[in-house]
């Protein structure tokens, strides 16, 4: 007990004062030196220090008492720093402090920079509770990148291993109970609450986002940049899978005679629901009703009535601003939500691996195991081609991947781009990019950038190709690339949705579309990486268009 308590206070500094206004100067000498002692960037300590000053100034004023006890602690644990106040007195709110700032300025354009000073000092870093009439605020001086890595990676790694022990030490019966009542249900909970928000949270980022533009053109002109672009590196991924293909050239027609029409049922089944022609999709993009869209989480529709309502939004924000208000608002509703949800990563992400380690059996591994390492080079090839984009540009890839992992790490775990989409949200903010751009380009991609995907179903199809001994021409790797294309833009925005496009492709080449059970049990680990290229190459896109238009925050990126 004693250790624990040791390893507390080598964590945290603390010090006991009284509510008196004559102590302000201690304190914040206090709280300079405890966070040099944590190592705080010097940016990080003037910011926290600003918004301690006015944090204290309430907590005194607030004080039944001068005499009352105020209690600072700073504490620290693998990155993050953070200053936890408390003191007896009066509840209050962050906007009460801005209140008090601005109470004295009769300028109102001395009060709007105040106002966005202490947005910038505030932010989403100070949480304030009152229990028992006891004030305690907590404030985060600084958050690491690195923890939700190392709480991920942790997550991961138990999974598999958690995974693999229950397979092979305990009786089949017992894993698979584990796994069908505890692990399966826990991480379809996670999947349902996610879709359940992932359409709000599309239509309303990006009907807020557009309602937001006062020029309309340059919006126009923006979300130009962002589609031709998304066109620009889904044909660059096709080539990519060709590239890796061509040098790595799998398939083995003994593989043939392990088609399995009954495992492949359920996905052609699903195959048949999807559109695979430019004129359907086209057609399919207008909703005959505001309520099917959300219902089925047909994003192209849902895409489609943002843009609409965002663009009546803008228009009438003169005469009827509260339309554009609560467009935000429900904005700001959906992404705390959000926020929430993804909360629980971890834990999903532990069951996710676990009994994907109980389900697979070993000899689908050792059947089309080649398979795998090929499409990992392909995506490997589009990480490459993505960093040249970037340099191209004037951005440093150091910079993006060291602020976007994160969100990478989500998507090869969850292995689904529209799950993945509010940490992609969440990493683009921290990159200096607006909410302008990513809340309209990050959804728009997780229907139409699909290059994990594009690289998948290009190695697959050749893959297949050389198992059924079908001959690729020139004219038929041509309609092939189109056909890919095409098809990704109808793909499931869920986890395993690339396999009903490949149900729907290799039949236009001759193949039958119950070759894809040869795959279905090694699908999850490719699932994962082409997800993460499918949002990182969304991100990169959103980068680009961000810097070019001149929406992107360049010192808050290279910082």
């Amino acid at each position: 007990m004693a250790g624990c308590r040791m390893r507390y206070m080598e964590m945290a500094e603390s010090k006991i004062l009284t509510c008196g206004t004559e102590k302000l100067p201690e304190a914040m000498y206090f709280l300079r030196e405890a966070l040099k002692k944590k190592k705080a960037a010097s940016k990080d300590i003037a910011r926290a220090l600003l918004a301690s000053e006015e944090v204290i100034a309430k907590l005194i004023s607030n004080a039944p008492d001068s005499r009352e006890e105020l209690k600072l602690s700073v504490s620290g644990m693998l990155g993050n720093i953070r200053i936890t106040f408390r003191a007896k007195g009066a509840p209050f709110e962050a906007a009460d402090i801005e209140r008090d700032l601005l109470f004295e300025q009769d300028d109102e354009e001395a009060n709007n920079a105040l106002r966005y000073l202490i947005n910038k000092i505030l932010g989403n870093d100070l949480e304030i509770k009152n229990n028992n009439n006891i004030n305690m605020v907590v404030l985060s001086v600084k958050k690491s990148h690195y923890i939700s890595l190392i709480y991920t990676a942790a997550a991961l790694t138990l999974g598999l291993l958690t995974g693999f022990f229950l397979k092979n030490a305990f009786p089949g019966e017992l894993s698979q109970w584990i796994n069908s009542n505890l692990l399966i249900p826990v991480y379809t909970i996670f999947m349902n609450t996610l879709k359940f928000i992932v359409a709000p949270l599309v239509f309303f980022s990006i009907a807020s986002s557009i309602a937001d533009f006062g020029d309309i053109r340059f919006f126009g002109r923006i979300a130009l940049r962002v589609v031709l672009l998304y066109v620009t590196t889904s044909a660059i991924a096709v080539g990519a899978g060709y590239l890796a293909y061509s040098l790595f050239p799998i398939g083995d027609r003994s593989l043939e005679a392990a088609v399995s029409a009954e495992d492949a049922e359920a996905a052609l089944e699903k195959g048949r629901e999807v559109q695979v022609s430019v004129k359907d999709t086209l057609v399919g993009v207008v909703p005959t009703d505001i309520v099917t869209p959300f219902q089925k989480s047909y994003m192209l529709q849902i895409i489609f009535a943002a843009v609409l309502i965002g663009l009546a939004s803008s228009a009438l924000s003169e005469k009827y601003p509260l339309a554009r208000k609560c467009l935000s608002t429900f904005d700001a509703l959906s992404s705390r939500i959000t926020a929430a949800i993804v909360s629980f990563m971890p834990l999903v992400v532990f069951c996710s691996m676990a009994k994907m380690m109980i389900s697979m059996e070993i000899r689908d591994i050792l059947n089309i195991f080649l398979w795998v390492p090929v499409i990992y080079l392909g995506n490997i090839l589009m990480l490459l081609i993505y960093i040249l984009m970037l340099l191209v540009t004037g951005l440093n890839p150091v910079k993006f991947f060291g602020k976007y992992y994160p969100a990478m790490v989500s998507a090869f775990t969850l292995g689904s781009s529209s799950a993945a989409l509010p940490s992609s949200i969440k990493q683009c903010d921290e990159m200096g990019i607006s909410p302008r751009v990513y809340s309209f380009a990050l959804p728009m991609g997780t229907t139409i950038n699909l290059d994990g995907s594009c690289i998948t179903l290009m190695i697959t199809s050749l893959f297949f190709a050389r198992i059924f001994n079908v001959s690729i021409t020139g004219s038929i790797l041509l309609s092939l690339f189109i056909a890919i294309i095409v098809v990704t833009l109808g793909s499931p925005g869920v986890p395993g949705g690339n396999i009903v496009c490949i149900a729907l492709l290799v039949p236009q080449i001759g193949i039958p579309a119950e070759s894809i059970s040869l795959i279905m049990g090694l699908y999850p680990l490719v699932g994962m990486i082409q997800t993460c290229s499918n949002v990182t190459g969304d991100a990169v896109v959103t980068a680009i268009a961000a810097k070019h238009t001149k929406l992107m925050d360049m010192e808050k990126f290279n910082s």
